[in-house]
């Protein structure tokens, strides 16, 4: 053996001492999996817990490099049929995933979370009712708020670029950017954030299709208000409809390759048109303010309509 080399043993002790030191690991040879799996999320929300370092971060370094490889000089590997290093690789596969906000399978933190779909993204979603249950009674509250976090992460991806006073919403209510999981109190307060957040923006959906209102309608109806959520005052939905009928029209072919220059133009001779329809329901939009939030929401939407799946040629 190498001098620099770590020994199992040694390896066993330096995790019990700097993440497992309250437990008694000779036990987990006992427990069945639902144990396991107790003591794994327990043990993840002490570790983002401590204050000293960066627990998690410092665990899973142990066990693999930042490509997500194994550490070829952890000896532990050579004993991951034992139950006890098979639990350590039970707790890094979770700690990953929550450290580095990415999606995976439920049943890691409990059973019955699990929804029936192929996308195993969208099982972080509001309509995940048992994984909304699970994230407001659970007692690991640092582990809920980064689940919430994950959530809040997928539902941003699904807004962006479809719909930007949403996502404006979501970043006043509920910043990723602003998340600290160490305090228990802090974590708390943005796991109900979220999920009050998501909650919210559920019910504005439903409540326009209730209308009878497509997606890119409840887009536009926004985009005009400029904020979310609102009550779809009819003159703002007649409004909505009108500027997508003209936009659609004055979209050039599909044939026509597209260009930042060929927007401009489009941009520009198409804004008078939204102005005199936008003027004629009353919804008082203020073309001549650079900073106004619809005529910034409604550049971007137009862009994307301009687009149109075509590639852009710059």
């Amino acid at each position: 053996m190498k001098s620099n080399e770590i020994t199992p043993a040694q390896m066993h002790e330096l995790l019990k001492r700097n993440v497992f030191s309250d437990i008694d690991l000779e036990r987990i040879a006992s427990m069945d999996a639902d144990q396991r799996r107790e003591l794994k999320v327990s043990q993840i929300d002490k570790m983002l817990g401590k204050a000293s370092a960066d627990a998690l971060g410092w665990y899973i370094s142990r066990f693999v490099d930042d490509d997500n490889q194994r550490r070829a000089e952890n000896p532990l590997y050579d004993e991951e049929d034992t139950p006890l290093v098979a639990w350590y690789l039970e707790v890094l596969e979770l700690s990953y995933n929550l450290y580095f906000h990415e999606v995976f399978c439920l049943d890691l933190l409990a059973p019955g979370l699990e929804m029936d779909t192929v996308d195993q993204r969208q099982q972080f979603t509001i309509d995940n009712q048992q994984l909304m249950d699970w994230l407001r009674q659970t007692p690991y509250r640092r582990v809920s708020a980064m689940v919430a976090r994950i959530i809040m992460l997928v539902e941003y991806d699904k807004v962006v670029g479809h719909n930007d006073a949403v996502q404006d919403y979501y970043a006043e209510h509920c910043s990723t950017g602003e998340f600290d999981p160490q305090d228990e109190n802090k974590a708390d307060t943005f796991t109900n954030n979220a999920i009050d957040a998501l909650t919210e923006m559920k019910h504005h959906a439903e409540q326009g299709r209730q209308l009878g209102l497509s997606d890119e309608q409840i887009r536009v109806v926004d985009m005009l208000w400029s904020w979310v959520p609102h009550d779809y005052p009819e003159a703002y939905v007649e409004t909505a409809k009108e500027v997508i009928e003209v936009v659609d029209r004055a979209l050039p072919a599909k044939t026509v390759i597209r260009s930042r220059k060929g927007f401009r133009m489009f941009y520009d001779q198409l804004i008078p048109q939204l102005m005199q329809v936008i003027e004629k329901h009353d919804v008082p939009v203020d073309f001549t303010d650079r900073y106004n939030l619809t005529v910034g929401y409604m550049y971007d939407w137009l862009f994307a309509k301009y687009l149109g799946g075509i590639v852009l040629d710059e």
